[in-house]
């Protein structure tokens, strides 16, 4: 992360105090650099006592800052491998104390870069990776429950956080697609697919695990590999973390990246390179009755989902000029809500049809695909930098 400007209204002497309790340092520690994040949070380096952590203030989403405050509570005394050590929690402030990563290069960097071989082999890692803390976590459901209510003063939300996003993005298309054009229409049948997928994806016995919510390459830091980093990649940001059916992180290299800025579409090769190290790490969380064509399957659901909430996401912006991102410094490599929108629908609409059982889902999304490029032409979505 680069350097940000500094936050108005937060006392440093009062979170460097609250995060010297939280670590059991009487004489204090000594702020650094504050870190670029996004604007729900203040990120602060520090130095305690010799050692180099992080402050993570949490600033103005008191839901994001109580899941993330409950997961990284809950892997920390699971021991889950492959994700940022909790080091304590403010009695005072809420801030998080994390070990430092340093300056670690992220997936995104490799995905930026211009070796390929260097990108699939920090996919694959990321695949393993996730794969293996899903395993690992696969029964903290009911630690995750009870840290989330803790963390919780208004009331916990939901722990598999995917019911709710995809009722809201329900909302949003039935508003916003009619502007794209009358045979766009998200129609009854394909909402009850929708409501009837989501609905098996979260089935009782259904393969689960602890994840980031935002599990992206920007948030995937790849460092040296040891005991608790097997595959030498490190996760941060659990802001939306969740306790859900595994594939929708699966989905994730499937779309790929659904939320994600950097969501440039992967070489098939490097994908199942990565999926195939997602099954052998997942495999102890798969229970022996949901089989590989079934947890394939539910792969192909999960990106159904997605792109039914992320076109919700990207669909105003998209109808309203697509305009390039604030930052000059992405604008440049940021795919387009357009060419997100195309490649989804159609990536969508092949998996949903090949399976024969979302017939309005598969019928849907092809419209909604043909409606996007004769509005906006066609739109192809690049590859990721190192690939092209």
């Amino acid at each position: 992360m680069r350097s940000g400007p500094e936050h108005p209204d937060v006392d440093r002497d009062r979170l460097a105090a609250s995060a010297a309790e939280a670590l059991g340092l009487p004489g204090g520690l000594v702020l650094g650099e504050r870190l670029r994040g996004s604007d729900r949070s203040l990120v602060v380096r520090a130095d305690a006592a010799g050692r180099a952590v992080v402050l993570k203030l949490p600033l103005t989403d008191p839901e994001a800052a109580a899941r993330e405050r409950a997961a990284l509570q809950v892997l920390a005394r699971r021991g889950a491998p492959g994700v940022v050590p909790l080091l304590g929690l403010g009695p005072d402030l809420p801030v998080l104390v994390l070990d430092d990563l340093g300056g670690a290069p992220t997936l995104a960097d490799r995905l930026l870069g211009e070796d390929p071989a260097a990108a699939t082999d920090a996919l694959v890692a990321w695949g393993s990776a996730v794969g293996r803390l899903q395993a690992a976590t696969a029964d903290v459901r009911p630690a995750f429950e009870a840290a989330l209510a803790q963390a919780s003063p208004l009331g916990a939300p939901d722990v598999g956080g995917v019911g709710d996003a995809v009722a809201g993005a329900v909302a949003v298309l039935r508003r916003e697609l009619p502007r794209l054009g009358p045979a766009a229409a998200l129609d009854g049948a394909a909402a009850e697919e929708l409501a009837a997928l989501v609905a098996h994806l979260e089935r009782p016995g259904a393969p689960r695990g602890l994840v980031p919510g935002d599990t992206c390459p920007d948030n995937a830091l790849l460092v040296e590999r040891t005991a608790a980093a097997p595959d030498g990649v490190r996760l941060i940001d659990f802001e939306g973390a969740s306790h859900r059916h595994v594939a929708w992180e699966a989905a994730y290299l499937a779309l790929p990246w659904p939320s994600c800025w950097c969501s440039w579409r992967l070489p098939e090769d490097a994908v199942e390179a990565a999926l195939s190290a997602w099954r052998e790490a997942v495999a102890p969380a798969v229970p022996a009755h949901c089989s590989a064509a079934d947890l394939a399957a539910d792969v192909d659901d999960a990106v159904v989902a997605w792109t039914a909430v992320t076109t919700a996401w990207f669909l105003p912006a998209a109808l309203d000029g697509d305009p390039v991102p604030a930052d000059p410094a992405r604008a440049a490599v940021v795919p387009r809500r357009r060419a997100l929108v195309q490649h989804r629908s159609r990536t969508a609409a092949q998996r949903a049809a090949a399976r024969g059982r979302l017939p309005a889902l598969a019928a849907w999304c092809e419209r909604l695909h043909a409606a996007a490029v004769d509005t906006w032409g066609e739109r192809p979505l690049q590859l990721a930098p190192a690939y092209r």
